[in-house]
């Protein structure tokens, strides 16, 4: 019954596509705007800074932002240029008509991205398709490759990753090394006196009963570092918060997560913005996210726990070139009481960054400036000729 549904609303999709088409191409076909969205539900990755970027250096150009009526961020992008409601009217036209398509996650400035990342072979796209990234890469994202996205620009945040992706990923030239749009807000930040835990999500545990959720290792391993009496203790010594703040899939479960301790907080999405979690945090903890290529960026330290380690690599993502011993900004560990030493350890150091790890972010960030979204700009206007 559930692939019933799925193939209808994909019948309805492109009769919907197709009705549309020469509509928006008479309406749109003859101006040159840019669509730019991360999920269409929020505003506070790549997506919307280069949006930013492009109204305050480049007004001359039509551009759109897509994002839902009801998303706590509409307000501070309408504040910026003209938004568009996801999944509206107009948003089909303009996503049909846009010569330049851009988003943070493959077809996210679609009306379904799964969908018309599905069938990009087979729709008469028009317009040049251009990936801003969520983060840097470093597992093998086979979902990415060439022959899956038909990318015009594949953005990079990073020199290994730049290698890695131009390498193994199937494509040409569309690989550039830019540096994150959202790179250029992480310089001179100030910083509170908190830390932060953001763990990713596991695909693994996607659609699971709430009970056998409850019961696993990434809710009961969790909810150990939030209640440990030992980290608690420290906590209340340095006068630090520690904030909690998993992954956006992972956060409508976020009523398994408990601390009853007044220098805990469990963040939830719509009170909390990620980027600013991470610019005024003193150190991070997480285990396979990406943010802790934003964290480094800024060269402040991370602590990464990776309890389940064979089973995320093993169910979840295929490792690629990116060896957190031998590579990463920070320790390692895969016990509870490993990870609440280090913890403690850095919060007695005034989370304090070590030598071996500020040498290893300059080398992997070669490009460390504010000019990230220029670089981008620059790329896609190459596209032109």
């Amino acid at each position: 019954m559930a692939r019933l549904r799925r193939i209808l609303r994909y019948i309805c999709e492109l009769i919907r596509y197709y009705t549309l088409f020469p509509i928006a191409i008479w309406k749109y076909g003859k101006r040159q705007i840019w669509l730019v969205s991360e999920r269409g539900t929020e505003a506070r990755d790549n997506g919307y800074h280069f949006f930013r970027y492009l109204r305050e250096k480049s007004p001359e150009i039509e551009a759109y932002y897509i994002i839902t009526d009801d998303s706590p961020d509409r307000p501070k992008v309408t504040a910026v240029g003209e938004t568009v409601t996801y999944r509206s009217l107009r948003h089909y036209l303009l996503f049909i008509a846009a010569e330049y398509k851009i988003s943070t996650h493959i077809a996210g400035y679609s009306p379904h991205a799964y969908f018309y990342s599905q069938f990009a072979k087979w729709l008469p796209w028009r317009g040049k398709r251009i990936f801003l990234q969520h983060g840097v890469i470093k597992d093998d994202l086979v979902t990415l490759y060439q022959e899956r996205t038909h990318l015009d620009i594949f953005i990079c945040g990073a020199k290994p990753e730049f290698d890695y992706v131009s390498s193994n990923f199937h494509y040409e030239d569309q690989v550039k090394y830019t540096g994150l749009a959202r790179y250029d807000a992480l310089h001179d930040v100030q910083t509170k006196n908190q830390i932060l835990l953001m763990p990713t999500w596991r695909g693994y545990l996607t659609g699971i009963t709430e009970e056998k959720l409850k019961a696993s290792d990434y809710v009961t391993r969790w909810n150990a570092v939030l209640q440990d009496p030992q980290l608690l203790a420290a906590l209340k010594k340095t006068g630090k918060t520690m904030v909690f703040y998993p992954h956006y899939e992972m956060q409508k479960n976020l009523h398994l997560f408990s601390s009853s301790d007044e220098s805990v907080v469990i963040a939830d999405f719509a009170h909390y913005d990620v980027q600013q979690l991470l610019k005024e945090s003193q150190l991070l903890v997480t285990d396979f996210s990406s943010v802790f290529f934003d964290f480094a960026y800024m060269k402040k330290p991370c602590v990464y726990y990776q309890f389940d380690e064979a089973q995320f690599f093993s169910d979840h993502y295929k490792p690629g070139y990116f060896k957190y011993r031998e590579m990463g900004f920070g320790e390692v560990v895969t016990q509870h009481q490993e990870i609440i030493s280090q913890i403690v350890a850095y919060l007695e150091s005034d989370c304090k960054m070590k030598s071996e790890y500020a040498k290893r972010i300059d080398g992997f960030f070669p490009l460390h400036d504010q000019q990230n979204c220029k670089r981008i700009l620059d790329e896609i206007q190459k596209l032109k000729n």
